[in-house]
């Protein structure tokens, strides 16, 4: 495979499929999504945050919270010219590979535009173990990173992303990306974004409890028994390892406390109740323990 050039850039691989290939009805459908998304706003410090990554359509009303929180938390008078650093971790579902793969070229596309990467950052953290590498493998054709992008393009136009896939989700895996992201978000100041969506093709009411147990693992705040109740399928989740990392990283950095702004399931947008998918929208805070809503 191509080793990763300086200027290469991703090109969308799921517009037109899980969003608008469009870019104004696109943007319409973000803005309207956000809109009425109406997380509450505690007065915290938001270090990480997990959000869904299936169609629009079904996880998009889900993730919007994560994203409308985001926007009150950080968002300066000028929203327009704020250019944060945001690492997207997300699993691979198209290919399997046994590290963590960061793109480090020039931008990755959507039809909003390009968003720049942050060079100086992923290659940090591509250098950062030898599990951790510049590669184009998880990033082709993956839609769990991609379907982020728009989101943050509306909320924050100007942010430069950091993308980050793990072909494989073991302990060690998590644990290596959870202490490298922390090691250089002290040093450039990030926000890390894990992206999933949890159980998987069950009925409405088996989803809702294995997703129930998976919000109550989380709400520990314990990574490595979050990560072993996976393991032993206690709960579900596509992007366990992209959670369990982004907890270990904020964790480090000083959050010590999880929100829980929104859970639904794909049954809950269509009404076939048969078999659903479950969506979280979720944050990492620094402040004080509040109960889920």
């Amino acid at each position: 495979m191509r080793e990763i050039q300086a200027e290469d850039i991703r090109a969308p691989a799921v517009a037109g499929l899980f969003y608008p290939d469009d870019p104004t009805q696109l943007r319409h459908e973000v803005e309207k999504l956000l809109a009425e998304a109406q997380p509450e706003y505690p007065d915290k410090a938001v270090v990480a945050a997990v959000a869904p990554h299936a169609g629009y359509m079904y996880s998009g009303p889900t993730a919007a919270y994560v994203f409308k929180a985001l926007q009150a938390c950080f968002s300066p008078p000028a929203a327009e010219k704020f250019s944060p650093t945001i690492v997207v971790v997300a699993p691979s579902h198209h290919e399997a590979f046994p590290f963590i793969s960061v793109f480090t070229g020039r931008a990755y596309r959507t039809p909003l535009g390009d968003v720049a990467i942050a060079k100086e950052f992923a290659q940090a953290l591509a250098e950062a173990d030898p599990m951790i590498r510049a590669d184009w493998r998880g990033h082709r054709d993956e839609h769990a990173l991609e379907v982020e992008l728009p989101f943050l393009q509306v909320i924050w136009p100007a942010f430069r992303l950091v993308p980050v896939v793990m072909g494989d989700q073991d302990w060690e895996l998590c644990r290596i990306l959870g202490e490298q992201l922390a090691k250089l978000g002290r040093e450039f100041s990030v926000f890390i974004l894990a992206s999933s969506d949890l159980s998987h093709y069950h009925s409405y009411g088996e989803a809702v409890s294995i997703d129930k147990r998976f919000i109550e693992h989380l709400q520990t705040f314990d990574p490595q028994a979050l990560h072993k109740a996976l393991e032993h399928d206690e709960c579900q989740a596509c992007g366990g390892g992209p959670v369990v990392a982004a907890m270990l990283a904020a964790k480090s950095l000083g959050a010590n406390t999880v929100d829980i702004l929104r859970y639904q399931n794909s049954g809950d947008v269509s009404g076939d109740h048969r078999t659903v998918v479950g969506y979280l929208a979720a944050t990492f805070c620094k402040g004080q323990v509040a109960s889920g809503k």
